[in-house]
């Protein structure tokens, strides 16, 4: 491979990644706000499943019942 077609592939994985960042985030967020959440949490959320990028979520759908009843 050339540098070239390492530097395109380098762009689509960083593309890909950011990617499911962003869906994660917004899933998370706008999950939280389904189940009643006030917005600036279901914001918190959405940020830190995005940031997180696997732990987010999952930290997200084991613990989203146990601090709220």
């Amino acid at each position: 491979m050339t540098e070239h077609e390492l530097k395109i592939l380098a762009v689509f994985f960083n593309s890909v990644i950011i990617i499911i960042m962003l869906v994660s985030g917004l899933w998370v967020g706008i999950d939280a706000r389904k189940t009643g959440r006030p917005l600036a949490e279901s914001i918190i959320w959405g940020i830190f499943a995005g940031w997180m990028l696997v732990i987010g979520p999952i930290f997200y759908y084991f613990f989203k019942n146990k601090f709220y009843k």
